[in-house]
């Protein structure tokens, strides 16, 4: 069985600001501290795996702050998923698989997400690494990527997740982690339990 996580990494704020925002909004989370210029959030009810539910928190969370949310959304390691939004605005979506959404055909083209994600993480010179990494397909010649240097696939959609957050500098807590991870007391590389703030609700 593969990953199966969501999470939304915030720009700008301090830990204590989203967790002020995610208790009026009466939300069961844990919240990271800034890192990278980055603060993540792991939510209860969207590791339900409802993506209404991650984008409208993602949303609301750009929209309280007026800064960049990024929310990540791996299902069983077949299919990655990303909403970018800023100042309570959707700027992009993306899907490693769009034949698997009803608005498959509606997401942006990767040149624009490959754009938005450069322009937030301010890596415009990653810009040609980013879209090889959106572009690459999902399959089994993955497996040769454990043998190779050279990526010819994703075997598992981690490692696509991965890939992107070294190459823009995306804090490394937002790959494989999600509030359930988390709530059975996983914590992500570089960080110790006691860096993690629990909303009111949680």
């Amino acid at each position: 069985m593969g990953n199966w996580y969501t999470n939304i990494c915030v720009n700008g704020p301090q830990q204590s600001q989203v967790v002020a925002v995610l208790d009026e909004l009466g939300r069961r989370a844990y919240v990271t501290p800034e890192m990278k210029g980055w603060i993540i959030v792991y939510d209860q009810e969207t590791d339900k795996f409802d993506l209404n539910e991650l984008e409208s928190l993602a949303l609301t969370i750009s929209t309280r702050l007026s800064w960049a949310a990024l929310a990540s959304f791996n299902a069983d390691d077949d299919v990655l998923w990303l909403g970018i939004y800023e100042n309570g605005k959707l700027s992009a979506r993306y899907a490693s698989e769009k034949r698997d959404f009803e608005d498959g055909g509606e997401l942006p083209l990767i040149p624009e997400v490959t754009e938005v994600l450069c322009r937030i993480f301010a890596r415009p010179e990653k810009n040609q690494q980013v879209r090889r990494i959106l572009r690459r397909r999902h399959g089994v010649l993955g497996f040769f990527s454990a043998f190779s240097k050279i990526r010819l696939a994703y075997l598992i959609e981690v490692l696509r997740h991965s890939d992107l957050a070294e190459a823009l500098g995306i804090p490394g807590a937002s790959v494989g982690f999600g509030y359930e991870y988390i709530h059975r007391g996983e914590t992500p590389e570089g960080l110790s339990r006691g860096d993690l703030q629990k909303t009111l609700s949680g």
